[in-house]
Protein backbone atom coordinates (compact mmCIF):
# COMPACT_ATOMS: atom_id res chain seq x y z
CA UNK A 1 0.00 0.00 0.00
CA UNK A 2 1.30 3.45 -0.88
CA UNK A 3 2.17 5.48 2.20
CA UNK A 4 0.76 8.95 2.77
CA UNK A 5 3.17 11.92 2.64
CA UNK A 6 2.85 12.32 6.41
CA UNK A 7 3.94 8.73 7.09
CA UNK A 8 6.85 9.10 4.69
CA UNK A 9 8.19 12.22 6.34
CA UNK A 10 7.48 11.49 9.99
CA UNK A 11 10.53 9.26 10.44
CA UNK A 12 12.98 11.54 8.59
CA UNK A 13 15.31 13.73 10.65
CA UNK A 14 17.19 16.45 8.83
CA UNK A 15 20.32 18.00 10.30
CA UNK A 16 21.31 21.65 10.04
CA UNK A 17 23.80 23.93 11.71
CA UNK A 18 21.20 26.65 12.31
CA UNK A 19 17.41 26.39 12.32
CA UNK A 20 15.40 29.63 12.23
CA UNK A 21 11.73 29.77 13.22
CA UNK A 22 9.76 32.59 11.60
CA UNK A 23 10.15 34.01 8.10
CA UNK A 24 9.38 37.66 8.73
CA UNK A 25 12.10 40.19 8.04
CA UNK A 26 13.98 39.21 11.22
CA UNK A 27 13.94 35.52 10.32
CA UNK A 28 15.08 36.07 6.75
CA UNK A 29 17.94 38.27 7.95
CA UNK A 30 18.88 35.67 10.58
CA UNK A 31 18.98 32.88 8.00
CA UNK A 32 21.00 34.98 5.54
CA UNK A 33 23.48 36.08 8.21
CA UNK A 34 23.95 32.51 9.44
CA UNK A 35 24.58 31.33 5.89
CA UNK A 36 27.07 34.16 5.32
CA UNK A 37 28.88 33.04 8.48
CA UNK A 38 29.25 29.56 7.05
CA UNK A 39 26.30 27.64 8.46
CA UNK A 40 23.91 25.19 6.79
CA UNK A 41 20.55 26.84 7.44
CA UNK A 42 16.86 25.97 7.47
CA UNK A 43 14.12 28.57 7.95
CA UNK A 44 10.53 27.55 8.73
CA UNK A 45 7.68 30.01 8.22
CA UNK A 46 4.05 29.41 9.12
CA UNK A 47 2.62 31.60 6.36
CA UNK A 48 2.42 31.06 2.63
CA UNK A 49 4.91 33.85 1.81
CA UNK A 50 7.96 35.33 3.45
CA UNK A 51 8.02 38.72 5.10
CA UNK A 52 5.18 38.69 7.61
CA UNK A 53 3.87 42.19 8.18
CA UNK A 54 6.27 43.80 5.68
CA UNK A 55 4.70 41.86 2.80
CA UNK A 56 1.18 41.15 4.05
CA UNK A 57 0.51 44.04 6.46
CA UNK A 58 -0.02 46.30 4.63
CA UNK A 59 2.63 48.44 6.34
CA UNK A 60 2.83 52.21 5.96
CA UNK A 61 6.62 52.18 5.53
CA UNK A 62 9.76 50.64 6.98
CA UNK A 63 11.10 52.69 9.89
CA UNK A 64 13.89 53.71 10.49
CA UNK A 65 17.47 53.13 9.32
CA UNK A 66 18.80 56.41 10.64
CA UNK A 67 18.76 58.53 13.75
CA UNK A 68 18.85 62.31 13.37
CA UNK A 69 22.55 62.23 12.45
CA UNK A 70 23.55 58.98 10.74
CA UNK A 71 22.57 55.55 9.46
CA UNK A 72 22.48 53.06 12.34
CA UNK A 73 21.10 49.99 10.53
CA UNK A 74 23.02 48.67 7.52
CA UNK A 75 24.40 45.25 6.58
CA UNK A 76 21.72 42.95 5.19
CA UNK A 77 19.10 45.69 5.51
CA UNK A 78 21.13 47.73 3.04
CA UNK A 79 21.35 44.78 0.65
CA UNK A 80 17.58 44.36 0.76
CA UNK A 81 16.61 48.02 0.43
CA UNK A 82 19.24 48.96 -2.11
CA UNK A 83 18.16 46.06 -4.29
CA UNK A 84 14.54 47.20 -4.09
CA UNK A 85 15.52 50.80 -4.81
CA UNK A 86 17.48 49.75 -7.90
CA UNK A 87 14.29 48.21 -9.31
CA UNK A 88 12.29 51.34 -8.51
CA UNK A 89 10.27 49.54 -5.84
CA UNK A 90 11.63 51.31 -2.74
CA UNK A 91 12.52 54.88 -1.83
CA UNK A 92 13.93 56.46 1.31
CA UNK A 93 12.15 59.70 2.20
CA UNK A 94 12.09 62.18 5.05
CA UNK A 95 9.39 61.60 7.66
CA UNK A 96 7.18 64.66 7.23
CA UNK A 97 5.90 64.33 10.81
CA UNK A 98 9.46 64.45 12.19
CA UNK A 99 8.59 61.54 14.48
CA UNK A 100 11.67 59.74 13.21
CA UNK A 101 14.35 60.69 10.70
CA UNK A 102 13.81 58.82 7.44
CA UNK A 103 11.40 56.10 6.36
CA UNK A 104 11.40 53.70 3.41
CA UNK A 105 8.43 53.37 1.08
CA UNK A 106 8.37 50.09 -0.83
CA UNK A 107 6.29 47.76 -2.97
CA UNK A 108 5.30 44.70 -0.88
CA UNK A 109 4.98 42.46 -3.96
CA UNK A 110 8.58 43.15 -4.93
CA UNK A 111 9.53 42.67 -1.28
CA UNK A 112 8.26 39.07 -1.37
CA UNK A 113 10.60 38.26 -4.25
CA UNK A 114 13.53 40.21 -2.79
CA UNK A 115 13.42 38.26 0.48
CA UNK A 116 13.21 34.91 -1.30
CA UNK A 117 16.09 35.91 -3.58
CA UNK A 118 18.29 36.77 -0.59
CA UNK A 119 17.81 33.28 0.81
CA UNK A 120 18.26 31.58 -2.56
CA UNK A 121 21.50 33.40 -3.33
CA UNK A 122 22.96 31.90 -0.16
CA UNK A 123 21.59 28.42 -0.60
CA UNK A 124 19.57 28.70 2.61
CA UNK A 125 16.70 26.20 2.71
CA UNK A 126 13.27 27.45 3.70
CA UNK A 127 9.83 25.96 4.27
CA UNK A 128 6.51 27.79 3.99
CA UNK A 129 3.20 26.77 5.59
CA UNK A 130 5.25 25.06 8.30
CA UNK A 131 4.98 25.66 12.04
CA UNK A 132 6.93 24.42 15.02
CA UNK A 133 4.90 22.41 17.54
CA UNK A 134 7.48 20.68 19.71
CA UNK A 135 11.07 20.81 20.93
CA UNK A 136 13.59 18.33 22.30
CA UNK A 137 16.41 19.12 24.68
CA UNK A 138 19.31 17.48 26.40
CA UNK A 139 19.99 19.32 29.63
CA UNK A 140 20.36 23.01 28.83
CA UNK A 141 20.78 22.40 25.09
CA UNK A 142 18.05 22.35 22.46
CA UNK A 143 18.71 19.39 20.16
CA UNK A 144 15.76 19.29 17.78
CA UNK A 145 12.31 20.53 16.92
CA UNK A 146 9.14 19.05 15.48
CA UNK A 147 7.60 20.77 12.47
CA UNK A 148 4.09 20.52 11.04
CA UNK A 149 3.43 21.27 7.38
CA UNK A 150 -0.01 21.06 5.78
CA UNK A 151 0.24 17.35 5.08
CA UNK A 152 3.30 16.20 6.98
CA UNK A 153 5.01 16.30 10.33
CA UNK A 154 8.71 15.66 10.79
CA UNK A 155 11.71 16.36 13.00
CA UNK A 156 14.72 18.57 12.39
CA UNK A 157 17.89 18.66 14.44
CA UNK A 158 20.29 21.57 14.73
CA UNK A 159 23.37 22.77 16.51
CA UNK A 160 21.83 26.20 17.18
CA UNK A 161 18.36 27.71 16.86
CA UNK A 162 16.94 31.20 16.34
CA UNK A 163 13.46 32.24 17.48
CA UNK A 164 12.17 34.91 15.11
CA UNK A 165 8.54 33.91 15.60
CA UNK A 166 7.57 37.30 17.01
CA UNK A 167 5.97 35.60 19.99
CA UNK A 168 8.77 33.53 21.50
CA UNK A 169 7.08 30.36 20.26
CA UNK A 170 10.21 28.22 20.09
CA UNK A 171 11.44 29.57 23.41
CA UNK A 172 8.16 28.59 25.05
CA UNK A 173 8.14 25.12 23.51
CA UNK A 174 11.71 24.49 24.63
CA UNK A 175 10.93 25.40 28.25
CA UNK A 176 12.34 28.92 28.26
CA UNK A 177 10.31 31.58 30.05
CA UNK A 178 8.44 34.07 27.85
CA UNK A 179 7.27 37.46 29.13
CA UNK A 180 3.95 38.90 27.96
CA UNK A 181 2.56 42.42 28.25
CA UNK A 182 3.17 45.10 30.85
CA UNK A 183 3.23 44.69 34.63
CA UNK A 184 -0.46 43.75 34.55
CA UNK A 185 -0.07 41.33 31.62
CA UNK A 186 -1.81 43.72 29.22
CA UNK A 187 -0.39 43.89 25.68
CA UNK A 188 -0.60 46.77 23.25
CA UNK A 189 -3.81 46.69 21.18
CA UNK A 190 -3.84 44.94 17.82
CA UNK A 191 -4.51 46.78 14.56
CA UNK A 192 -5.58 46.05 11.00
CA UNK A 193 -4.06 48.45 8.49
CA UNK A 194 -5.69 49.12 5.14
CA UNK A 195 -4.56 50.35 1.73
CA UNK A 196 -6.77 52.79 -0.18
CA UNK A 197 -6.58 53.86 -3.81
CA UNK A 198 -8.08 56.74 -5.78
CA UNK A 199 -7.10 59.37 -3.21
CA UNK A 200 -6.86 62.91 -4.62
CA UNK A 201 -3.38 64.06 -3.57
CA UNK A 202 -4.00 67.76 -4.14
CA UNK A 203 -7.33 67.69 -2.32
CA UNK A 204 -5.64 65.86 0.56
CA UNK A 205 -3.02 68.61 0.85
CA UNK A 206 -5.74 71.26 0.68
CA UNK A 207 -7.59 69.55 3.54
CA UNK A 208 -4.47 69.39 5.71
CA UNK A 209 -3.70 73.03 4.93
CA UNK A 210 -7.19 74.04 6.08
CA UNK A 211 -7.04 71.90 9.25
CA UNK A 212 -3.40 72.26 10.34
CA UNK A 213 -4.42 72.24 14.00
CA UNK A 214 -5.60 68.65 13.56
CA UNK A 215 -2.16 67.31 12.59
CA UNK A 216 0.95 66.66 14.71
CA UNK A 217 4.38 67.67 13.49
CA UNK A 218 7.68 67.72 15.39
CA UNK A 219 9.41 69.85 12.75
CA UNK A 220 9.15 73.61 12.35
CA UNK A 221 6.26 73.05 9.94
CA UNK A 222 4.52 70.25 8.07
CA UNK A 223 5.94 70.29 4.53
CA UNK A 224 2.90 69.98 2.29
CA UNK A 225 5.12 70.24 -0.79
CA UNK A 226 6.87 66.98 0.07
CA UNK A 227 6.56 64.27 -2.57
CA UNK A 228 5.12 61.80 -0.04
CA UNK A 229 3.17 62.86 3.03
CA UNK A 230 3.22 60.98 6.30
CA UNK A 231 0.29 62.37 8.31
CA UNK A 232 -0.49 62.02 12.00
CA UNK A 233 -3.84 63.50 12.85
CA UNK A 234 -7.34 63.97 11.39
CA UNK A 235 -8.34 64.76 14.98
CA UNK A 236 -11.44 66.81 14.14
CA UNK A 237 -12.77 64.37 11.55
CA UNK A 238 -12.37 61.45 13.95
CA UNK A 239 -14.12 63.29 16.77
CA UNK A 240 -17.02 64.28 14.53
CA UNK A 241 -17.35 60.72 13.24
CA UNK A 242 -17.50 59.39 16.80
CA UNK A 243 -20.01 61.99 17.95
CA UNK A 244 -22.24 61.38 14.92
CA UNK A 245 -22.27 57.64 15.53
CA UNK A 246 -20.60 56.88 12.19
CA UNK A 247 -17.51 55.53 13.94
CA UNK A 248 -17.75 52.92 16.68
CA UNK A 249 -14.09 53.50 17.63
CA UNK A 250 -12.88 56.78 19.06
CA UNK A 251 -9.31 57.65 18.19
CA UNK A 252 -7.61 60.97 18.86
CA UNK A 253 -5.50 60.50 15.75
CA UNK A 254 -4.59 58.10 12.96
CA UNK A 255 -1.54 57.61 10.77
CA UNK A 256 -1.68 57.85 6.99
CA UNK A 257 1.20 57.36 4.55
CA UNK A 258 1.22 58.14 0.84
CA UNK A 259 2.70 55.27 -1.16
CA UNK A 260 4.87 54.98 -4.27
CA UNK A 261 1.79 54.39 -6.47
CA UNK A 262 -0.02 57.64 -7.17
CA UNK A 263 -3.22 58.08 -5.19
CA UNK A 264 -2.57 55.18 -2.80
CA UNK A 265 -2.26 55.47 0.98
CA UNK A 266 -1.98 53.12 3.93
CA UNK A 267 -4.17 53.97 6.90
CA UNK A 268 -3.41 52.96 10.50
CA UNK A 269 -6.59 53.50 12.50
CA UNK A 270 -8.28 50.38 13.87
CA UNK A 271 -7.61 49.23 17.41
CA UNK A 272 -8.83 46.26 19.45
CA UNK A 273 -7.76 45.09 22.88
CA UNK A 274 -7.17 41.40 22.19
CA UNK A 275 -5.15 38.67 23.85
CA UNK A 276 -2.57 37.70 21.20
CA UNK A 277 -2.10 34.30 22.86
CA UNK A 278 -5.81 33.41 22.49
CA UNK A 279 -6.89 32.34 18.97
CA UNK A 280 -10.56 33.02 19.74
CA UNK A 281 -9.73 36.55 20.88
CA UNK A 282 -7.59 37.17 17.79
CA UNK A 283 -10.23 35.81 15.42
CA UNK A 284 -12.83 38.12 16.95
CA UNK A 285 -10.35 41.01 16.67
CA UNK A 286 -10.13 40.38 12.91
CA UNK A 287 -13.87 40.98 12.61
CA UNK A 288 -13.89 44.09 14.81
CA UNK A 289 -10.86 45.65 13.13
CA UNK A 290 -12.36 45.07 9.68
CA UNK A 291 -15.59 46.74 10.78
CA UNK A 292 -13.64 49.75 12.08
CA UNK A 293 -11.69 50.05 8.81
CA UNK A 294 -14.82 50.14 6.68
CA UNK A 295 -16.61 52.57 9.03
CA UNK A 296 -13.67 54.95 8.72
CA UNK A 297 -13.52 54.57 4.96
CA UNK A 298 -17.24 55.33 4.57
CA UNK A 299 -16.98 58.35 6.89
CA UNK A 300 -13.95 59.84 5.14
CA UNK A 301 -15.46 59.27 1.70
CA UNK A 302 -18.61 61.06 2.84
CA UNK A 303 -16.97 64.02 4.58
CA UNK A 304 -13.49 64.67 3.12
CA UNK A 305 -13.27 65.56 -0.60
CA UNK A 306 -9.86 63.89 -1.04
CA UNK A 307 -11.49 60.48 -0.45
CA UNK A 308 -14.71 60.99 -2.40
CA UNK A 309 -13.70 58.58 -5.17
CA UNK A 310 -11.41 56.37 -3.10
CA UNK A 311 -11.60 52.58 -2.92
CA UNK A 312 -10.35 50.03 -0.40
CA UNK A 313 -7.65 48.03 -2.18
CA UNK A 314 -6.59 45.84 0.72
CA UNK A 315 -7.38 45.27 4.36
CA UNK A 316 -4.62 43.35 6.06
CA UNK A 317 -4.50 40.74 8.75
CA UNK A 318 -4.57 41.77 12.41
CA UNK A 319 -1.15 43.16 13.21
CA UNK A 320 0.29 42.35 16.64
CA UNK A 321 2.63 44.82 18.28
CA UNK A 322 3.73 42.61 21.16
CA UNK A 323 2.92 39.00 21.94
CA UNK A 324 5.80 37.51 23.88
CA UNK A 325 9.42 38.35 24.68
CA UNK A 326 11.95 35.72 25.67
CA UNK A 327 13.47 35.83 29.13
CA UNK A 328 16.99 36.60 28.00
CA UNK A 329 20.35 36.79 29.72
CA UNK A 330 20.09 40.55 29.43
CA UNK A 331 16.85 42.54 29.24
CA UNK A 332 16.84 45.67 27.07
CA UNK A 333 15.28 48.49 29.11
CA UNK A 334 13.92 51.96 28.48
CA UNK A 335 16.99 53.52 30.05
CA UNK A 336 19.26 51.59 27.66
CA UNK A 337 17.44 53.24 24.77
CA UNK A 338 17.59 56.73 26.25
CA UNK A 339 21.25 56.42 27.34
CA UNK A 340 22.32 55.06 23.93
CA UNK A 341 25.59 53.65 25.28
CA UNK A 342 27.55 50.56 24.24
CA UNK A 343 28.58 48.38 27.18
CA UNK A 344 31.00 46.50 24.95
CA UNK A 345 28.46 43.83 23.92
CA UNK A 346 26.32 45.68 21.36
CA UNK A 347 25.41 43.58 18.31
CA UNK A 348 22.72 45.78 16.71
CA UNK A 349 21.25 49.27 16.85
CA UNK A 350 17.82 50.90 16.70
CA UNK A 351 16.53 54.44 16.38
CA UNK A 352 12.72 54.29 16.50
CA UNK A 353 10.82 56.12 19.28
CA UNK A 354 9.40 54.29 22.29
CA UNK A 355 5.88 53.95 20.98
CA UNK A 356 3.15 52.59 23.28
CA UNK A 357 -0.39 52.41 21.92
CA UNK A 358 -2.87 52.66 24.77
CA UNK A 359 -5.85 50.33 25.20
CA UNK A 360 -8.11 53.37 24.78
CA UNK A 361 -7.80 56.23 22.33
CA UNK A 362 -4.35 57.74 22.53
CA UNK A 363 -0.74 56.66 22.63
CA UNK A 364 2.33 57.40 24.71
CA UNK A 365 5.67 58.00 23.08
CA UNK A 366 9.21 59.21 23.65
CA UNK A 367 11.17 60.36 20.63
CA UNK A 368 14.60 58.80 20.12
CA UNK A 369 17.00 61.25 18.48
CA UNK A 370 20.16 59.17 18.81
CA UNK A 371 20.63 55.54 17.82
CA UNK A 372 20.85 53.10 20.73
CA UNK A 373 22.79 49.86 21.21
CA UNK A 374 21.22 46.42 21.66
CA UNK A 375 23.37 44.08 23.79
CA UNK A 376 24.11 40.50 22.78
CA UNK A 377 22.54 39.16 25.97
CA UNK A 378 19.11 40.42 24.89
CA UNK A 379 19.28 37.94 21.99
CA UNK A 380 20.31 34.94 24.12
CA UNK A 381 17.72 32.76 25.87
CA UNK A 382 18.36 32.64 29.60
CA UNK A 383 17.66 28.95 30.07
CA UNK A 384 18.92 27.40 26.83
CA UNK A 385 22.55 27.44 25.70
CA UNK A 386 22.00 27.38 21.95
CA UNK A 387 18.77 29.35 21.53
CA UNK A 388 18.95 32.91 20.22
CA UNK A 389 16.26 35.41 19.26
CA UNK A 390 15.73 38.12 16.69
CA UNK A 391 12.90 40.54 15.97
CA UNK A 392 10.23 41.70 18.34
CA UNK A 393 10.55 38.73 20.73
CA UNK A 394 14.08 39.60 21.93
CA UNK A 395 14.58 40.10 25.66
CA UNK A 396 13.16 43.52 26.49
CA UNK A 397 10.83 45.26 28.86
CA UNK A 398 7.35 46.17 27.67
CA UNK A 399 8.46 49.80 27.22
CA UNK A 400 11.69 49.00 25.37
CA UNK A 401 9.77 46.63 23.09
CA UNK A 402 7.75 49.67 21.99
CA UNK A 403 10.88 50.73 20.10
CA UNK A 404 12.79 47.57 19.18
CA UNK A 405 9.73 45.83 17.66
CA UNK A 406 9.83 48.01 14.52
CA UNK A 407 10.64 46.38 11.17
CA UNK A 408 14.14 47.66 10.42
CA UNK A 409 15.31 47.20 14.00
CA UNK A 410 14.01 43.63 13.67
CA UNK A 411 16.16 43.28 10.56
CA UNK A 412 19.20 44.35 12.60
CA UNK A 413 18.54 41.99 15.51
CA UNK A 414 17.71 39.24 13.02
CA UNK A 415 21.10 39.59 11.38
CA UNK A 416 22.84 39.62 14.77
CA UNK A 417 21.00 36.53 16.02
CA UNK A 418 21.88 34.62 12.85
CA UNK A 419 25.57 35.36 13.30
CA UNK A 420 25.41 34.40 16.97
CA UNK A 421 23.78 31.07 16.14
CA UNK A 422 26.18 30.26 13.29
CA UNK A 423 29.27 30.89 15.40
CA UNK A 424 27.84 28.81 18.23
CA UNK A 425 27.09 25.98 15.81
CA UNK A 426 30.65 26.14 14.48
CA UNK A 427 32.30 25.84 17.91
CA UNK A 428 30.42 26.45 21.19
CA UNK A 429 33.67 26.55 23.16
CA UNK A 430 35.18 29.27 20.98
CA UNK A 431 32.00 31.38 20.92
CA UNK A 432 32.39 34.93 22.21
CA UNK A 433 30.63 38.26 21.87
CA UNK A 434 33.79 39.76 20.36
CA UNK A 435 33.86 37.07 17.66
CA UNK A 436 30.20 37.84 16.92
CA UNK A 437 30.93 41.56 16.68
CA UNK A 438 33.85 40.90 14.36
CA UNK A 439 31.69 38.82 12.01
CA UNK A 440 28.92 41.44 12.06
CA UNK A 441 31.40 44.11 11.07
CA UNK A 442 32.56 41.83 8.23
CA UNK A 443 28.91 41.67 7.16
CA UNK A 444 28.78 45.51 7.17
CA UNK A 445 26.37 45.73 10.10
CA UNK A 446 26.43 48.82 12.32
CA UNK A 447 26.78 47.79 15.95
CA UNK A 448 27.88 51.03 17.68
Amino acid sequence: MKQSPERKLSSITKNYDVVVIGGGIAGVMAACAAADAGGAVLLAEGGSVLGGVVTQGPLEAMMTQSDMERKVIAGLADELLEGLAASGSAKSVEDTTGYCSRIVLYDPEWMKQALADMLSRRGAAYLLDTVVYGAERSGDTLTGIRLQARNASFSVSGKAFVDCSGSGTLARLSGNDVLLGDDTGCCQPVTMLSRWGGVDREALRAYVREHREDFKCFLSALDLDAEYLHLWGFTGALREGWESGALSLYREELHMMELLSDGEVVVNYSRVNADPSDPFSMSHAQLLCSRQVYELFAWFRETIPAFRHATVLQSGYVGVRESGRIRARRILERQDILNARDDGTSVAMGAFPIDIHRPGSGMRFERVLKGYCIPAGALMADGTNNLFAGGRCIGSTFEANGSCRISLTCAATGQASGVMAALYARDPDAWSVEAVRQELRRQNAVIV
